[in-house]
Parts: structure tokens; sequence; C-alpha cells
């Protein structure tokens, strides 16, 4: 058997998303010039910086408590990332203000190691402002002086007044207030066995005020409340009742929530053409037919590995080329994506897609069944550049009206007569309660003092005909107080009167329910996935993650056949939703049935209207006949086809060349104008007569 072939990263390098060089000693500014823009703005943060001290191992090695919180306050007082003031306009003025935010943390990291006593304290507002030039004293004859500020202290926008607060600790009653007070409050340092949860609190009774009116409180005991609310009582020690208030919070936010992980495809079949002619796919191949930037592979995955994620990846990314009907170079964005097997891990994702380098990342096992998915989360990001939209084209769709249809056709359709009814039911029905309640607190009141049976009986029948939509009510009830009372109804009562009174008689006189929009089966259970998957921040019913796995399954619909490396997940985000009786309800976060129809045929015209803008290039993708495969060797493999160790060389598909149509289609422009009759020419002005 062929030795196997030995499978490298390919094209440009990717960079980026190395860390593992600054991050555990923290960013430096010099670090920044390997970024480019997106990857500043997502680095130059305070926790990259200054990585968050274990205050409570700082406390366990003997650092006083209240000192390691005098550090935290500290910490917590600089911005979260830099500050940009105006003229910070170029990337030149932006990169020079992220490493002086670098530099200006690092510099007062420096001085909170050095903490380790009160008398450390007393010193850093000295260290880190006066010595390092951004704040002068001012010496005066009756305060005794003050502080200003620096040019350099002026420049510096991470130098804010917060942080000269925190750091200014004028005498030990303002320490103790500052820091040892609130440093109790909060529980810092307490350890976690025996800290109360947040909101809760554990509190003495000496048995003098019992909150009580039942005498059932014993003298000397503990009780938990939260709030204004007294838990429980009567708790013999201090121990016991904080270990009850955990336990009762913990069930109390225990959510139930479970993690979703798209289940690893136990085989990956595809039944397309034979674009290899069954060779093995290369990196050279990514670049040559597709135009990737780079591509690159984990360091832990075999050669084996890295030949089958070659081959499936390369079959898929021609499928779904066929499927969108697109130029093979349109897969990488004309040039601008890059793709990586078993690399750039992020978390637990199967898959995922990196905005900073606009790199697609499939993992090396359970990335199969999710490329069209990060496929389009990758071309939503191009297409967001494109707009100038400041982010992906879906999280803003407004830039563009196809965009917007989609997201529109994702999360409405448009009402069943039937729904419509009960909808219009059930507004009618707020509309009778509402006037009515109008008529019961503004008219009866005076008909029920001075009216007698007679006008209570009037009342009553102009009741019933103003809540049944009849016209002209109105002014017969105020005539009617007016016979009682010598008053008609107020002008504002009798305003609000009339806008029922024409509301009324326009749903008497409607005959069928208006048709509007309700939500689809696709956006409420993307909703409820959200309720029951650990996703935070609306991760299942986002515009992105809508539209993506909506376009996995538009991409499954538009292949004649099975493509599992490419959207084998497009139908997998299955979630069971606790019903009251105990038992579960299943919700499928993916579009089905007329919905999903619907919004393939969005899609479609997407498509479309991008190949006429020129954001990608029609492509019929006219296929030679498929080679019958040979029969495959049986062999333990992780992923994808046996290696047959052969190089792949591609041959010209059967379509004529760019050149080739242009020249067809002026012999064809020849042709039709030699078979109609001669038509007469003008003379011109500007012609010489014939002689």
């Amino acid at each position: 058997m062929a030795s196997v072939k030995r499978h490298d990263d390919f094209g440009e390098k990717i960079g980026g998303a190395r860390k593992e060089i600054w991050m555990k000693r923290g960013l430096y500014s010099g670090d920044i010039a390997d970024m480019n823009e997106r990857e500043a703005d997502k680095y130059v943060k305070k926790d990259y910086i200054w990585k968050k001290p274990d205050y409570q191992a700082m406390i366990d090695g003997g650092m006083p408590v209240d000192v390691a919180y005098f550090i935290k306050t500290i910490r917590d007082s600089l911005d979260t990332s830099p500050t940009y003031i105006r003229g910070d306009n170029t990337p030149e003025a932006r990169l020079a203000r992220q490493k002086q935010y670098v530099d200006t943390v690092r510099e007062v990291q420096a001085v909170m190691d050095g903490v380790q006593t009160k008398s450390d304290v007393f010193a850093a507002f000295d260290k880190c402002l006066i010595d390092n030039g951004y704040i002068d004293k001012v010496f005066g004859s009756v305060s005794g002086g003050g502080f200003r500020s620096t040019d350099k202290g002026k420049e510096n926008p991470a130098i804010t007044d917060k942080l000269a607060r925190a750091l200014h600790i004028r005498n030990t009653s303002d320490y103790d207030w500052k820091i040892v007070r609130q440093a109790e409050k909060k529980q810092f340092g307490v350890t976690k066995d025996d800290k109360i949860p947040a909101g809760y609190e554990v509190r003495f009774y000496d048995g003098k005020n019992s909150y009580s009116k039942k005498d059932d409180w014993k003298d000397n005991t503990f009780f938990a409340t939260k709030g204004p609310r007294i838990l429980k009582i009567n708790f013999e020690t201090k121990a016991e009742a904080v270990k009850w208030v955990q336990d009762f919070a913990k069930q109390r936010s225990a959510n139930g929530k479970t993690k979703f992980v798209p289940p690893q495809l136990a085989h990956v079949q595809r039944d397309g053409p034979d674009y290899r002619s069954g060779r093995n796919a290369e990196g050279q191949d990514y670049l040559a037919t597709f135009g990737f930037k780079g591509g690159e592979f984990g360091n832990w995955m075999t050669q084996v590995d890295r030949q089958g994620s070659l081959n499936m990846g390369f079959d898929a990314l021609k499928d779904l080329a066929a499927a969108l009907k697109i130029s093979d170079k349109d897969i990488s964005y004309q040039g601008e994506l890059s793709i990586a097997f078993g690399a750039r891990g992020s978390g637990n994702a199967v898959a995922h897609y990196e905005t900073l380098r606009q790199v697609i990342n499939l993992t090396k096992m359970r990335g199969a069944g999710s490329l069209a998915h990060e496929w389009w989360h990758g071309f939503d990001d191009f297409m967001g550049r494109k707009m100038e939209a400041g982010g992906l084209l879906s999280d803003n769709p407004h830039k563009h009206p196809l965009f917007s249809k989609l997201i529109e056709t994702i999360k409405y359709k448009p009402e069943t007569l039937e729904q419509a009814a009960v909808r219009a039911e059930s507004a009618n029905a707020r509309t009778r309660k509402n006037a009515e309640s109008w008529l019961k607190h503004e008219v009866l009141p005076f008909v029920n003092r001075a009216g007698d049976e007679k006008v209570t009986a009037q009342y009553e029948s102009l009741k019933d005909a103003f809540l049944n939509g009849e016209l002209g009510i109105v002014d017969k009830l105020s005539e009617l107080k007016k016979s009682v009372t010598g008053r008609i109804v107020p002008k504002e009562i009798r305003d609000k009167l009339y806008y029922f009174e024409r509301a009324l008689s326009g749903m008497a006189e409607r005959t069928e329910p208006s048709i509007g929009k309700t939500q689809t089966d696709f956006y409420r259970a993307s909703k409820e996935m959200g309720q029951v998957s650990q996703k935070d921040g609306g991760y299942w019913d986002s515009n992105v993650e809508m539209t993506a796995r909506a376009f996995a399954t538009y991409i499954m619909d538009k292949l004649p056949g099975r493509s599992d490396y490419l959207n084998g997940h497009a139908e997998c985000a299955v979630g069971l939703i606790p019903e009251k009786d105990d038992g579960f309800r299943v919700v499928r976060a993916y579009p089905m049935g007329e919905e999903r129809a619907a919004i393939n045929a969005v899609f479609d015209e997407i498509v479309a209207e991008l190949k006429l803008q020129n954001h990608l290039t029609h492509d019929e993708h006219v296929q030679t006949e498929s080679a019958p495969k040979k029969p495959e060797p049986v062999r333990s493999f992780s992923l994808g086809r046996p290696i047959e160790g052969v190089q792949l060389s591609f041959a010209e598909l059967s379509r004529p060349s760019a050149i080739g149509k242009l020249v067809a289609a002026k012999e064809a422009v020849k042709a039709a104008d030699a078979k109609k009759p001669p038509v007469e020419k003008t003379k011109s002005k500007s012609q010489p007569a014939e002689l």
C-alpha cells in the first residue's frame, strides 16, 4: 500500500488567534504589532493585559483582606478597554491610543504588585499618578493644597477621576470607610462555603423584636431573609443558616438548562459528482480551485485525518458552489477566506467562523456537517463589510432590502383566517371591555345617584346599543346625564367615548378579519431552544444564528443528493421542552414545510440579486460524467475515504472558457444578422454624395 502523503499548512499564514505567546504573561503594547485592527479591538482589553488576580490565594498567602480588596478596587476602576477621543479616527491614531492604554494599565499593575501592607496603600496614589507624571501637587496657604492634572494626564483618557478617587486614601478613617467596611459588606475574602448568596441575608435575633405576631421565635437564634421577606427562622447557628440559604438559592436559580452539542455524524455520506476522479485533494487544490487565502491543520491531527478532511471538505465546497450556481472562487469570497481543520479551537464548538481573521474552523470529528452553516457566517460577515454594516449584515439587515426581507420571512408569516379570527375576537373583546369600563366609571354613577328605574332602563338600552357599534349613542348618553343631573358628559370623556363608538362601529361593520402576521414556528422554536439550552444573550433566536441554520437547510434542499460533510447538521437542532404533566414536547429549531419554502425563495432572490450586483458570479457547473468508483479497501480511518496515495490533478470541466463564450456569442450574432433582410442606409449629412 502506498505511503500516506504529508499535508502541512498551505497558502498564506492565517496568523492571529495564537494567544499562547502573551496569554500567560499578559499583553504588552509590543504585542499589538502582530494584530490586525479587528484583533486589536478584541484583545486590547484590561483582562488580557492585567489578568484577574486570584485574590483568595493572595489572602491565603498572608495578605490582609482589606489590602487585597484595595488592589481589587484599583483594578476595577480602570476602564475595561481604551477610550478613543476626538482625532482618534485613523488606524494609526487608534493604534497609538491602544498602546498608550496598555502601557498605562501596566504602570498601575506594577504599583499594585508592590502593595502588600496598609502603608503601601497610602503610598500608591503618589507612585501611580504623581511619579508617572499624570498629576502635580498644588500647595496652598489656606487649604493645604491639592492636585491638578498635567498635560500628560489630560492627554491620557485612561487616567480617569474614578481611578484617582480609588487611589486617593486620605487617612485611616477614609481607609476604614472605603476599604474595610466595603470589603465586609461585599463578603470579600469569605470562602465559598461561608459566603451568603447575593440578595440574601442572615441576621441574629436577640429576643427583642421578632417581626411576627406569633410567639414562635426563639431567642438568640438566626433567621434568613431576602429583601423584606423572612424566609426561615430559628437557626441555632449562623453556619446552619448560611448552609440553608445556599441550598435554597441554588434550588431557586437552577434552570435545568442543558448544553446543546450537535451529535457527531456516525457516517459521512455523499452521493454527488466525483469531482476528484477518485484522487486525493491537497492544500494546493484549495488555493487553485477556490482561491482560499490559506489553510491550517491542528497539530494533533494525523496525516490520515488531514487527508480525509481535505477530501471531504473539497467535495463539500464544490457541492456548495454547485447548489448556489456560483463560481468556485466565490466560495472563498474572492480570496478573503481561510480554512482550518482541527485548529484554532473555540471551546466546545463543533465548528466556528472567526470574524477577526475571516477563517472557518472545523474540528477533527464533530465539525463534519457544519460547513454550510459556518460558510454562511463568513458570507454574512463578507457582505457586512461590503455594505458597511459595521458587523454581520444579518445583524444590520436594513443595509440590504433582501436581507431585511429574509429576516422578516424567517420570523413572521401571514396569519391563517382562523388565527386572524381568534386575534380579532380577542382584540374586540378587549375593546368592548374597555368601552364598558368607561361607561361604568364616568356615566353610570350619575345615573345611579340621580335616576329612577326608568332612567336606569334607558341607560342599559343605550349601553347595549353603544357596545353593539351603533353610532350617535354618546350624544344620547350625554343628554341622559343632563336630564338627571343638569350637566352633560365632560368633553374630555365624550372624546374618549367617541373613540370607542367609532371603534365598536367598525367592528360591527367588518365581516371578515384583516389578515395580519404571526411568528413562524421556526422563530418560536428557536426562542424555546434558548429557554432550555445553555446559550445566553439570545443566541438561538438571533438573526445571525437563525439565518445560518436556515441557509444550511436551503443548501440541503438545493442539492439533488446527500452531502453530509456540508450540511449533515442542518436538521439536528432538536430540543425537548418540559410540559406541566411531566411529559416533554419536541421542538425543532430549523425551518420546515411552507415556512422553509418561503425562506428558500428569499435565499434564491438574494443569490440572484447578489449576482446582478457582481458580489457573486453565476456558474452553471456543467460536470463531466462521474467515473465509476473503484472498490475501496477496508481500513480504519476517522474521517472520509481511505487514501489511495495518488496526487490529484484536476481535469478541465467540459464547459467553454469565458473567452470561448464571448466568441460563441459573437458568432451567433453574426449568424442572426446574416438572416435579416438588407436595410437601406440613410445618407448622413456628413457623408459625401455618391458619384
